[in-house]
């Protein structure tokens, strides 16, 4: 079933990607490619017209980074860079198809990192490729805030014996963007981080290996939180943010997981929101939603799962009204190769609840809540996948 739904995700990203082709401009001229070889890294710089996207998929046996440029012509004679150094042995260059560039690199070593993002001016796109590194979700978000890229469904290597052992949380908004602010000033950004550095401090108690998609007040565009997730191998996805609503008497608590149709009251609204900070709708993003719909597909039924579990213990925890479980198109979610859920930990514009959510306190509470709420889930899971 997953090799159906792999070929179904590629065919409709290409037939999608060729349709936008048919109006663009033929010239995506792939001219020079450089390198800079370093003791503890090897960059590779790829010059690119600003138009083109690329698609980064992990190969092994023996260990290799796949990038596909499009839309892309080649123009370089030269189709094999030598490199040999500890990182990359060579590249190798070829024209997949009229309109994409295939970029594989030979890696010289099974244990690395790695990390793909455009220059400050999109001139170009960068590879690095290093030892691994302890702070992997710094490493991925170096210089990624206009990054466009796909990632599609990673091996799990951690749950493949029937194990959960890494969560990936996802502080909402950050940096130039907010989120809701409440009545007397505070900001999501700031509530929820704090909650999900709680959360991460318990969950790490258990011996579970935890990822944040942000440590600090910083921007991370919405598509980018669920590939840090891909990149990760996460075995679960939760995006954490404070609800807002137009009446100031709207309160308490809703756990979302993304669906294509949007399910449960208000459930429209509260996508739209969060959805805000996406920005463009240009074409290649819609064509990328697609791609991001079909692989979230593999996990909704795990993602609804998830999503009870958390909302019935952090309703217990907080004692705030339960506004249940509901699902719609959401961006942070989209792409997640693994089950993924989204939990509004109170309404931020509602005076009483941004008291609470003003007190650290109340915000180990919401912790708490969530972790009994995961720690069900992953006792529930592994009890159904061992029996």
């Amino acid at each position: 079933m997953a090799k159906i739904i792999k070929v179904v995700v590629f065919f409709t990203f290409f037939f999608s990607l060729s349709t936008c082709l048919a109006q663009a401009s033929p010239d995506y001229a792939i001219e020079k490619i450089s390198f800079q070889s370093q003791p503890d890294y090897t960059q590779i710089f790829l010059d690119v017209p600003r138009e083109t996207g690329y698609i980064v998929k992990e190969l092994s046996n023996p260990p290799r980074l796949l990038i596909n440029l499009y839309p892309a012509k080649l123009f370089l004679s030269q189709r094999e860079i030598k490199i040999e150094d500890q990182f990359v042995q060579r590249i190798r260059l070829s024209q997949d198809s009229d309109h994409v560039v295939k970029i594989v690199l030979d890696l010289s070593n099974p244990e690395y990192s790695w990390a793909v993002f455009p220059s400050e001016d999109s001139s170009q796109i960068i590879v690095e490729v290093r030892s691994p590194e302890k702070d992997v979700v710094r490493r991925l978000l170096r210089g990624q805030e206009e990054a466009f890229t796909f990632s599609f469904s990673p091996e799990k290597a951690s749950r493949v014996k029937g194990k959960i052992r890494r969560i990936v949380l996802d502080p909402g908004h950050g940096g130039k963007d907010p989120g809701a602010i409440g009545p007397t000033g505070l900001k999501e950004k700031e509530v929820t981080l704090a909650i999900a550095k709680e959360l991460a401090r318990l969950l790490r108690r258990e011996g579970l290996e935890v990822y944040l998609t942000r440590e600090d007040d910083r921007f991370i565009p919405l598509d980018r939180r669920a590939e840090i997730a891909n990149q990760l191998k996460g075995d679960i996805f939760l995006s954490i943010h404070a609800n807002a609503g137009f009446s100031r008497k709207a309160g308490g608590i809703e756990t979302f997981f993304n669906s294509r149709y949007s399910y449960g009251k208000g459930a429209e609204e509260v996508a739209a929101r969060e959805n805000a900070a996406f920005g463009s709708t240009a074409t290649f993003k819609e064509v990328r939603a697609i791609v991001w719909d079909l692989i979230q597909d593999q996990y909704r039924a795990e993602s609804n799962e998830l999503s009870h579990s958390i909302q019935r213990y952090l309703v217990q925890a907080t004692n705030l009204e339960d506004r249940g479980v509901k699902s719609a198109r959401f961006y942070v979610l989209r792409g997640a190769a693994m089950p993924a859920a989204l939990v509004e930990v109170g309404f931020i514009s509602n005076p009483w609840e941004e008291r609470l959510l003003k007190r650290d306190s109340f915000r180990k509470k919401v912790a708490l809540g969530i972790f009994r709420g995961l720690m069900d889930y992953i006792r529930e899971y592994q009890e159904r996948v061992s029996g």
